[in-house]
């Protein structure tokens, strides 16, 4: 298989979430070691006087902020883009099988139209747990990848083990929706596959894989697996 040029694998990433700091975070994780005090409003009169208090974040913090998405109950890009590399390097190191599947969520634009943010956002959890849950927890990983796009990391998992997994998270959507009130509001999945060694022995040749592959398949009118060409 051709490699991929690195513009390409750029181009494709352009968009990932990276889920950089906001400056109130930095300024937390800042004050982690040495906090400093900052000015709280009381509760109570009306000439709302103003005590001393501090804002600490907590180990919980931190790894929240390092490890995972802000939005959804999966990992961060970032993160799981550094566990990738570690298990790619594995793979080459022993000969092992590893998989990874960019899934892109198809309705959701339609959702938000409809319903508004917070169900979109409600929806998109919905998405990420039942990713969560075809997942093996204490071998793969799930991280969001961009808007509407999730990554999986399957390791110790061949191309065709990949392709029972996706078909799997395909039908489990076309069977099961999210349910809004009396709304059923359904989202289908596009998923591209790609794996060790066949498709890549970096891991931005596999990412890229995949994500071209998903493209064909939302190209293609979605609600399917492929593999890049």
């Amino acid at each position: 298989m051709p490699i991929i040029a690195d513009s390409v694998f750029n181009r494709q990433v352009s968009n990932v979430r990276t889920n950089q700091l906001s400056l109130e975070q930095l300024r937390a994780l800042a004050e982690l070691n040495a906090p400093t005090e900052r000015q709280t409003q009381d509760a109570g009169g009306q000439g709302q006087q103003f005590s001393q208090g501090r804002q600490v974040l907590t180990q919980e913090d931190v790894e929240r902020i390092a490890f995972y998405d802000d939005l959804t109950p999966v990992y961060n890009f970032r993160y799981l883009l550094r566990k990738l590399d570690r298990e790619v390097r594995r793979s080459k190191r022993y000969n092992r099988p590893l998989s990874i599947m960019i899934v892109a969520v198809g309705g959701l634009q339609k959702i938000q139209a409809e319903f508004g943010d917070q169900i979109h956002l409600n929806t998109l959890i919905f998405v990420a747990n039942q990713l969560n849950a075809a997942s093996r927890t204490d071998i793969d990983m799930v991280a969001r990848y961009g808007e509407d796009r999730f990554l999986l990391m399957l390791p110790e998992t061949p191309g065709s083990g990949a392709v029972i997994v996706a078909d799997r998270i395909r039908k489990k959507f076309l069977e099961l929706p999210f349910e809004h009130n009396w709304h059923k509001l359904w989202v289908e999945t596009s998923i591209g596959i790609a794996y060790f060694p066949a498709h890549g022995t970096a891991p931005q040749e596999l990412i890229a894989k995949a994500d071209l592959a998903c493209d064909l398949v939302v190209e293609r009118g979605g609600n399917g697996t492929a593999f890049c060409p």
